[in-house]
């Protein structure tokens, strides 16, 4: 692997988010079109999905963003390269804050410091973005505006940890043998996941993938909330979700198919750091009513998913940051989020329309 262009590569991407952040309001297009092809597809969280060129993006989902939070900067945890498919890949999370000044997606504004959970993972030729996908926790934004939709959250809400410092989460280099072994290490966990009553089972006796670090910490989007240690993300995370959805498998990819099909559109390690994505990556019923207290629907719901990992000095993986896109999953079983919330925000809104 030419580990000069993955770090390339990443420099792009950090470039990129830093145009961003940096333009004015009104100069988003010009910022996405000095990183980006001009027919670059961006697959946004669930209300936006799909924009279609730098111009629809912009348009449908930077320039509302900027004009929300018009002093923004991106805080982030990591950022690393690899090849999966035959394509370059990028990927990065941390944390989008600023100041909140204009309502966002419906929610008020508070006027104070935000912090926005995001990840990004960006297919590159030519050493310019070809597709991004582009997770937000909107429902953690919610609860920072006092707008929490669900039950209260059985792990923590608190802002996640990024990166300890000196673990080599860093754009300014490439480690790709190392990456090679830690994204192994997740492959394998993933793969002794199993599905159905293999899950039930796996949650009863505590039985970890031995690959997990004892004190592991799991760091769960808005309504599912973090987790520490192995029975920690049983009791908070995994029975729940296993309940709700307990036929939940992924998809699997057609070797050779194409990039946009179910199924991870990225695998990529690099160093300590790997991370893995789906758009969706998983689908399940939803036959219990475990998960964020909604009741069961008897629906088969998609997942849009990407987990980030670490690994640590022993090859045990110690920290998992996960974003779901959580809107579109409960748009699946019916609910609209933030239509409802339009009612919460302006009482006199009509609730029945002749």
């Amino acid at each position: 692997m030419d580990a000069t262009s993955r770090a390339s590569d990443k420099l792009t991407i950090m470039k990129l988010l830093t145009a961003l952040a940096d333009a004015d309001t009104g100069g988003l297009r010009e910022a996405l079109a000095e990183h980006c092809h001009e027919d670059a597809v961006f697959e946004v969280f669930h209300p936006f999905n799909t924009l279609r060129g730098i111009g629809e993006a912009a348009d449908g989902f930077f320039e509302p963003l900027k004009a929300s939070f018009p002093d923004y900067e991106h805080r982030l945890g990591l950022c690393i390269a690899d090849v999966y498919e035959g394509r370059n890949v990028v990927s990065t999370l941390g944390h989008l804050m600023g100041t909140w000044s204009e309502q966002w997606l419906g929610i008020p504004a508070t006027h104070g410091l935000t912090f926005v959970r995001f990840g990004l993972n960006a297919v590159m030729e030519e050493g310019k973005v070809a597709k991004a996908y582009i997770l937000f926790d909107a429902v953690d934004v919610m609860r920072q505006a006092g707008r929490y939709p669900f039950r209260a959250m059985p792990g923590s809400a608190e802002q996640w940890p990024l990166p300890p410092i000196d673990t080599g989460a860093t754009a300014l280099g490439h480690d790709g043998d190392l990456g090679g072994r830690t994204l192994r290490i997740v492959r394998e966990m993933q793969g002794s996941l199993g599905s159905g009553s293999d899950l039930a089972d796996h949650v009863l006796t505590v039985d970890h993938s031995p690959h997990w670090h004892t004190n592991m910490n799991w760091y769960g989007p808005a309504g599912i909330g973090s987790t520490r240690g192995q029975r920690g993300f049983d009791d908070y995370h995994g029975a729940l979700f296993i309940q709700a959805f307990p036929d939940r498998t992924g998809f699997p990819r057609v070797p050779g198919g194409p990039e946009e099909a179910p199924g991870h559109y990225i695998q990529a390690g690099d160093g300590r750091f790997a991370v893995t994505g789906g758009w969706p990556s998983l689908h399940g019923t939803h036959s219990g009513g475990q998960w964020l207290g909604m009741p069961p629907t008897g629906r088969r719901i998609e997942m849009r998913v990407a987990d980030w990992y670490r690994v640590d000095e022993d090859d045990k993986l110690i920290d998992n940051w996960v974003l779901i896109d959580v809107l579109h999953m409960l748009a699946q079983m019916g609910y609209d989020v933030l239509d409802d919330l339009t009612f919460m925000v302006d009482p006199r809104k009509p609730r029945w329309i002749a």
